[in-house]
């Protein structure tokens, strides 16, 4: 009796560790939900996997362009947004934002740009989750005194790939030299 307890315990153990597994460059704010009662705009984003997936299947594999949307959006395992705008100063506290750039300022997260503004503008953080060539996670950090938003892409993304989207789509034309870069698998 004491053997299939500890077996079933070890099985509901490894059934559930996917649930609990997570990846290192999901961002967790689902604290930023309390706020939204209070607050005059709200931002919710949930896109796992899945419905990326559905959704690149309305994308034709037979033009070019859409094709290679296609091979990025089959590379995301999610995009989340979480936002919240106030009508009055101060509604969120310093350990909000505190609680969004902890996950970001651990190992493998890179701050790659920082604005901060001294006049009541936007204070903007990006930050990269890498892996030798591919990027792993975006995170973008983006908050003044009535406004707090935080977006987080997930999933391997190849900047090569990124790239060559440069130009169309509404996507700003950047030359951006990708070639020095070796991968490695």
């Amino acid at each position: 009796m004491k053997l299939k307890l500890i077996l079933l315990m070890w099985l509901t153990l490894l059934i559930a560790a996917p649930v609990f597994a997570q990846d290192p460059a999901r961002i967790q704010m689902d604290h930023l939900e309390r706020l939204f009662p209070k607050a005059v705009e709200t931002i919710d984003v949930n896109v796992d996997q899945s419905l990326i997936r559905l959704a690149a299947k309305f994308l034709k594999t037979d033009k070019q362009d859409e094709a290679a949307i296609r091979e990025i959006m089959s590379m995301v395992h999610g995009v989340y947004v979480k936002g919240v705008e106030f009508d009055q100063d101060n509604e969120f506290s310093a350990d909000d934002v505190q609680r969004l750039r902890a996950q970001l300022t651990t190992p493998g997260w890179s701050r790659i740009v920082g604005v901060r503004s001294k006049q009541g503008g936007d204070n903007v953080e990006v930050f990269l989750m890498n892996d030798t060539d591919l990027i792993k996670g975006i995170g973008v950090l983006i908050h003044n005194a009535k406004k707090l938003m935080i977006v987080n892409v997930v999933g391997p993304l190849d900047p090569e790939k990124i790239s060559q989207l440069s130009g169309r789509f509404g996507i700003p034309k950047l030359d951006l030299d990708f070639s020095g870069m070796t991968k490695t698998k």
